[in-house]
Parts: C-alpha cells; sequence; structure tokens
C-alpha cells in the first residue's frame, strides 16, 4: 500500500442512476432538389434542425410536389412546426437527369427566369449569338417554387440562348429507394442508410417513410424489415400508402393479394388535400404522431386517431385526375377493421381514423401489442430505453448487485411512466425459470418486463333504458 501523508479524496459511482432517452425523429427517404442546396448530399442522413438547414442541404422548406423531401420539410416545419427529423436524398444528379436544348429566351431589363424546376447551375450555357455569357457576368438565385431566376450584367440584351442540364425525378426508381451496400467501397445506399443514423446522432428514429415509392409491394416488404430493427437492433415503425388508384371498394382485397399484413407497420389511404397542394398521408401521418409524441415529452403512448390531420380532406385518383374521398364513419372503420389508417371528416375537424397496425384483419392476430399502433410503438420504445441504457454494462461481472441494479433502475424508469399515466403499470423480474445455471455460465442473463399499456379508447358505448320506477314519482 502506497504511503500517505495528508487529507484526499475520491469519487465512487451513483448506485442508482437515471435512464437516458434517445431523440426519435422521424426519416424520410426520398428525393430532393439539391440543386437548390448540397449537390453532394447523395445517400447521406441529414439531420435537418431548422429551416435555415433545410435550405443549405435541400434547398428549403417549400412544396415541390416532385420532390418528397420537400414536401416532408414542408409539412413537418410549416405545417405541424416539428423538429428534427432526419432526411435521406437518394437522387443522384450524375444519373437522374435530363438535358435541355438551347433554345432562345427573351430577356427583360437584364432578368429571365427559367421555368424547369431541378436546374444544376454548372452546366449552364449561355450565349449571345455566338458569344459565350461567362459566369462572372450574370448572377442567380432560386425562388420558391424552385425555378431558375437570372440577372446579367448586360441590361441591354434582348434575347439569348440558353442550354442546361436538370434533375429529373421521374427517373429514381425503387431500386435507388431500396438501395443495398457497395461491395467495393461499403457505401451504404437507400434504406440501408438508415444503419448509420445512431452512430451519426445518437437519434433512434420513431417512424420511416418513403412517399411515393412505399405502395410498391417489394419497397413495402423491405422497408418494414430495414425499419423495424435498425442496425439489426433498434426498433421503429414504418408508414406505408396504398395506392391512391385504387378504388375504395377494391382496397380489402388488395391489401390482402398483396400481403401488405405487418404488425410493424402502418398503413393509410388516400393522399391529403389542402387547397391546391396534395400531401402524400405517410407524410402527414408521420408529422401527426411526431406532434402527438412531442406534446407527451417523447413517449409515444398515445393513438394519432381521431386528431386534426390539419388537411381539408383527402383524395384518390381516377384516370389520372384527383377526386374527393368523403368517407362517412362506417365507410372508414370498415378500413380500420382491415388495419388500414384514412381520413375522415368529423364534429371536431378532419382527423386521422384508425389506431391499428396492419397486421390487424377479420381471422389474423388478435395480440393487442400487434394490433394497436400505440401498444406496439410502446414496446419498441421501452426497448430501445433498456438497451439504450444497459449498453454499459454489457461484458461487466454480473453480480448478484449487479442485477438487482439493473433491476431497480428498471423499476424506477417504469414506474415513472405509471406516475404520469402513459402506462397503466409495469415491472421487471429476473425469473429463475428463464436463467437456467447453463445460461448464466455461458454469461446469458435475462430480465422478464411486464407492461400494461394504456389503450386507447376506441369504442365508447353508452346504453340507455327507460326505468319505469321515475314514473313513481307521480304518487
Amino acid at each position: 500500500m502506497a504511503f500517505k501523508h495528508g487529507t484526499y479524496s475520491s469519487e465512487v459511482p451513483t448506485q442508482l442512476q437515471g435512464m437516458n432517452i434517445a431523440q426519435s425523429p422521424a426519416v424520410v427517404i426520398g428525393i430532393a432538389p439539391i440543386n437548390m442546396g448540397d449537390i453532394t448530399s447523395i445517400n447521406r442522413a441529414e439531420l435537418i434542425m431548422t429551416p435555415t438547414e433545410a435550405q443549405e442541404k435541400f434547398g428549403g422548406i417549400n412544396n415541390l410536389s416532385e420532390y418528397s423531401i420537400s414536401t416532408t420539410l414542408y409539412t413537418f416545419m410549416q405545417i405541424y412546426g416539428i423538429k428534427p427529423i432526419i432526411c435521406i436524398n437518394v437522387l443522384d444528379p450524375t444519373r437522374h437527369k435530363k438535358t435541355i436544348q438551347a433554345f432562345n429566351k427573351t430577356i427583360e431589363k437584364g432578368k429571365v427566369k427559367l421555368e424547369e424546376i431541378g436546374i444544376l447551375t454548372d452546366s449552364l450555357v449561355i450565349k449571345n449569338g455566338e458569344i459565350k455569357i461567362e459566369k462572372e457576368e450574370y448572377s442567380f438565385f432560386f425562388d420558391s417554387e424552385g425555378k431558375l431566376n437570372l440577372e446579367f450584367e448586360n441590361q441591354e440584351l434582348t434575347t439569348l440562348m440558353i442550354g442546361f442540364d436538370c434533375l429529373d425525378p421521374s427517373k429514381v426508381t425503387k431500386d435507388d429507394i431500396i438501395g443495398g451496400i457497395d461491395a467495393i467501397t461499403l457505401e451504404t445506399k437507400g434504406l440501408e442508410v438508415l444503419g448509420t443514423i445512431f452512430q451519426k446522432y445518437s437519434m433512434i428514429p420513431s417512424v420511416v417513410i418513403a412517399p411515393g415509392f412505399s405502395h410498391d409491394p417489394e419497397v413495402r416488404a423491405i422497408l418494414d424489415t430495414k425499419s423495424s430493427k435498425i442496425g439489426g437492433k433498434w426498433g421503429a415503425m414504418s408508414i406505408v400508402n396504398l395506392p391512391i388508384d385504387i378504388p375504395y371498394g377494391d382496397l380489402i382485397k388488395y391489401k390482402k393479394d398483396k400481403n401488405f399484413i405487418d404488425e410493424d407497420q402502418i398503413l393509410t389511404y388516400g393522399i391529403g388535400r389542402l387547397g391546391e397542394e396534395f400531401i402524400p398521408q405517410d407524410i402527414l401521418l408521420a408529422a401527426l404522431m411526431n406532434s402527438v409524441d412531442a406534446s407527451n415529452g417523447g413517449v409515444p403512448f398515445e393513438s394519432p386517431s381521431n386528431k386534426n390531420i390539419k388537411v381539408e380532406g383527402i383524395s384518390w385518383k381516377k384516370d389520372g385526375e384527383y377526386v374527393d374521398l368523403n368517407l362517412d364513419e362506417n365507410q372508414a372503420n370498415l378500413l380500420n377493421e382491415n388495419g388500414i389508417v384514412t381520413i375522415i371528416q368529423r364534429p371536431n375537424g378532419t382527423v386521422c381514423w384508425g389506431n391499428r397496425t396492419s397486421i390487424q384483419q377479420p381471422g389474423g392476430t388478435t395480440d393487442p401489442k400487434d394490433t394497436f399502433i400505440p401498444a406496439k410503438r410502446m414496446f419498441k420504445y421501452i426497448a430501445n430505453a433498456l438497451m439504450l441504457n444497459t449498453e454499459a454494462d454489457v461484458d461487466r461481472p454480473m453480480t448478484l448487485s449487479k442485477a438487482e441494479n439493473i433491476k431497480m433502475k428498471i423499476n424506477m424508469f417504469l414506474a415513472g411512466l405509471v406516475s404520469e399515466g402513459k402506462l397503466l403499470g409495469g415491472r421487471i423480474e429476473f425469473l429463475e425459470s428463464e436463467n437456467p445455471l447453463v445460461d448464466m455460465t455461458n454469461g446469458r442473463f435475462k430480465w422478464h418486463i411486464y407492461l400494461g399499456i394504456v389503450m386507447p379508447g376506441e369504442a365508447l358505448e353508452f346504453i340507455l333504458e327507460y326505468d319505469t320506477n321515475y314514473a313513481k314519482t307521480f304518487k
């Protein structure tokens, strides 16, 4: 023992520590007008906290209908005021582009607006007759519609020949959304980028959407797989849209035929209508769910159903044209019974309608933890929290006191949720039957968590009866 002379101090770890909870933003995988932002942001998870960051990365928060990330940023930040959101753009300007051959354009007072959206400014070729106009001779900016405005130093110009390349969102395919891992560089693409989010931002996605592509059966299936176990570990849910050109009467058969049935997925029908704008319902529902979560301290125990979804109504597509879809409650309930969430108009406004995951259907599972959206989300939320807060305990000596400490910490976490009304009850136990000697001697230990989920009051019934005894008041 070292010789000591004087006064000393030291610290020991607190025996009972609190729980860390990771932020759980929504993730959108889609198409962005990166010509107006960071042209290099391809297959990369980008955390967007402010409109300024949206501008720098993806050209802003204006609703450009061909670009699903623009519509998502517009919905989250403008309509719902929700942040943060993580965006993954798969549009690659080197592949997803088209060339606009040079054409004559009239110039007025040295200014001109080009109507094409997605212009790649580095590709601009501008000529006054045979004389090329150099970049130093003009300035440019993109307006809120994504259109390029040019201003020339020479205000005497009247006509110019202008040619350029521009982004072509129509060339983005489901294979770009699905993505994969490059065999040579090991770079992740598309849905595989989900696995980089926790390492990059220490966040665990709440829901994942792929607007404009999730209706495809292959995308839907892979979206479910990648979202339910992000990085093979963290649990999230995905939201998918049924094709909006399918009539109401064919929806249930289509869902079954295409096997749109899964406990980790929420299935929607219809596209939101807001004035002249149309917003895919997976975007609206993701924003609504994040808004409800935010009002509850980030805990996803409350259903989004029967809450104002901030649109005027929904539509479907008939012969290429949007047609209003005015579902009554009985029609919407039939969809709900078959695991489809929709939008209806009620006395309290235009609302999301449906509490069930896509696994819900007659003859299917009746397990409430899988059929109810808030139940499934709470199971994932709690599982993520438990794994996150026991990471440091892996490979530590598992003494009796350590096992009890883990049990006590988690019980306090569950008790906190109960006291806030976010669980009906919860407890953790270390069961002898689940921890045989052969497992423990091989370093494997299990704790059993019992949860009482707060279920939505989906059906409230009042039974009225005429009580003849009240007539006795006349006697």
